[in-house]
């Protein structure tokens, strides 16, 4: 299992792909990175800037010795509906959007691109029919990106368990189904297990990941590492956390294990406060890294 981290973390801090790269490869000692879609120019995928940025992005990675594994949505995408917006125009424009990424993806020769999927509305969310019908249409546009991504090579895309229960995938038995009725697409797409998100949505300090690493994936899921507690997705470090309450690293690393999920790959996704302290932020990803390396080692 490769350790690497999610590049959020330089969102207003460094923009230079270089820069950000050599805290990748140089402060933090990882050697494979996810580049969020916030770091792009403007946060939009569509622009002849942001496929500039993608390719410089890629060179820096590749001159360093640093996997360029991904391209994931990131939080400006997240503020959205994406492809469950009520307005059929807007789940037009977010699914040309979506192509977009795809086209990144190929131009960085990353494996996966996606992550957010879409948000239903409360009112379609509560209408058994318009949920449905939501729902069958989401699907028919995930296999149509599919067939895109394989016009580009990637080996998969990513559907990420969100925290909140109308974001399609957040509950266990529906992300479950989705992965696997889209399992025989061009391109499959692969769960990004958020272990905060779960954690996130309990109610208490129950093993609310258990579940999750017990549950029969057709692809070993991706993971994405952030402490949370019960009640708040904080996406924070790891670097002075009660290990009794929230996400523990040990318990996911031995639940790794258990599952059996050799292949998965595992991306530190911590989102510093834009308040903290700049010269903060890399000795928290550090310890935080550490964390993460002791434990699996």
């Amino acid at each position: 299992m490769a350790l690497g981290i999610n590049t959020c973390f330089a969102v207003k801090r460094w923009a230079r792909p270089d820069d950000i790269i050599r805290i990748v490869s140089d402060e933090l000692g990882v050697r494979s990175c996810q580049l969020s879609v916030d770091n792009l120019p403007l946060a939009d995928p569509r622009s002849a800037e942001s496929r500039e940025y993608v390719r410089r992005f890629a060179a820096a990675s590749d001159t360093a010795g640093v996997e360029l594994d991904s391209i994931f949505t990131g939080l400006a995408a997240y503020s959205t509906s994406l492809l469950l917006d009520d307005d059929e125009a807007a789940r037009d424009a977010a699914e040309a959007w979506y192509e977009s990424l795809i086209v990144l993806g190929g131009i960085a020769g990353a494996r996966s691109v996606g992550g957010h999927i879409g948000a239903l509305s409360m009112p379609t969310a509560s209408d058994p029919d318009r949920r449905e019908r939501a729902m069958d249409e989401l699907h028919e546009r995930m296999q149509r990106l599919s067939l895109r991504a394989a016009t580009e090579g990637l080996c998969t895309l990513l559907f990420e368990n969100m925290a909140v229960e109308r974001e399609p995938g957040s509950v266990l038995d529906t992300a479950v189904r989705l992965e696997a009725s889209l399992a025989t697409a061009s391109v499959p797409w692969q769960l990004c297990f958020d272990v905060g998100h779960p954690v996130a949505m309990a109610q208490n300090d129950v093993d609310a990941l258990a579940p999750w690493f017990g549950a029969a994936w057709i692809t070993d899921p991706m993971l994405q590492l952030q402490y949370s507690r019960p009640g708040a997705d904080m996406h924070a470090g790891f670097d002075d956390v009660d290990s009794d309450v929230g996400v523990s690293p040990m318990r996911v690393a031995e639940a790794l294990v258990e599952a059996e999920w050799p292949s998965s790959s595992l991306f530190i996704e911590v989102m510093p406060a834009p308040e903290m302290r700049d010269d903060a932020v890399v000795p928290m990803l550090r310890r935080t890294v550490d964390v993460w390396t002791k434990v699996l080692a």
